[in-house]
């Protein structure tokens, strides 16, 4: 019944999964040391938030675009579950907006095998990219799956290459703006320092690590089964992959934000079980899984709360 109602996508859907989303958020700032209450706490706590339920909002229409699996809504179900079991990391504004923005940017990215207007959706995932570097100094790791992107469907042509660039000058001009009119030049100075992780606690990480090892075993099994229905898709879930190991390696080599860097991950894995379960024939098995799920994240998400 679980799987048969997320199978389409109908505005319920969404109800649920946003009116869920928004529920864990509340529920989360509630039981923080911060008190939304306080000076300066409240609109960007509302901010962010605003900016978590934009990001559901953007996850069918890539889908769709990008026909990375069948229309449903299991990608914005499994996002909200594994949400739920990494609640923590929604307590970070920077990294909720900064997460939007790779997302917009990860959606043009995806966009350049169809070999149209290929210039304009680089530049404009670059821009992304640049956008939420500024939010989160890290993020702009994440040029690499684009340039990873061109060279597979538009290495040819110079200008391809460019682009980027483009994009960092027109970037680096609004944040000159920015300090200039604010006054604030010790941005600039201050904002790229990238703080490497000195520490590695294999205990601390091992919920992490856990996630890891079965993300990459479902990634695995996707890649062989998909391997014989077209490169189209597999090319692009091939990106992903790199979307999805570059921020498992910002989460161990970040010293500021560590864990919850998790959530740049979030999106690539929930498109590879979308197409997992895409796979099973097997009803009674694929039902029995997701209920295992849903009980397994509200579960963890329950001890996020209480801890």
């Amino acid at each position: 019944m679980i799987s048969s109602f997320f199978s389409k996508t109908k505005p319920i859907n969404y109800v649920i999964v946003l009116g869920f989303c928004t529920l864990l958020y509340i529920l989360m700032v509630s039981v923080s040391a911060v008190s939304i209450f306080e000076n300066g706490v409240f609109l960007p706590k509302i901010i962010s938030l605003f900016f978590l339920l934009l990001t559901f909002l953007v996850i069918n229409p890539t889908l769709k675009a990008d026909k990375l699996a069948e229309l449903s809504s299991f990608t914005m179900l499994f996002y909200v579950l594994l949400l739920a079991v990494f609640l923590p990391m929604v307590l970070s504004g920077k990294i909720v907006i900064s997460n939007f923005l790779l997302l917009l940017a990860t959606d043009k990215v995806l966009a350049l095998k169809f070999e149209k207007n290929t210039k304009y959706k680089i530049f404009e995932a670059s821009l992304f990219v640049f956008l939420s570097s500024v939010v989160m100094e890290w993020t702009v790791v994440f040029l690499i799956p684009m340039y990873i992107a061109i060279y597979v469907y538009c290495g040819k042509q110079l200008r391809n290459w460019l682009m980027p660039l483009a994009a960092m000058v027109v970037c680096l001009m609004g944040v000159l703006c920015y300090s200039g009119l604010f006054n604030d030049w010790g941005f600039i100075q201050g904002h790229y320092a990238f703080k490497l992780n000195g520490t590695f606690d294999a205990f601390a990480y091992i919920g992490i690590l856990c996630y890891f090892f079965l993300a990459l075993v479902i990634m695995f099994i996707v890649l062989v089964k998909l391997g014989n229905r077209g490169m189209g898709r597999i090319l692009s879930l091939r990106i992903l992959f790199a979307y999805f190991v570059l921020g498992i390696l910002l989460v161990f080599v970040s010293e500021e934000s560590g864990s919850n860097m998790i959530l740049y991950t979030l999106f690539p894995i929930s498109v590879f079980l979308t197409n997992y379960f895409e796979t099973i024939r097997d009803k009674r098995f694929k039902e029995g899984l997701l209920s295992v799920m849903i009980i397994t994240s509200l579960i963890i998400a329950g001890f996020n709360l209480v801890q």
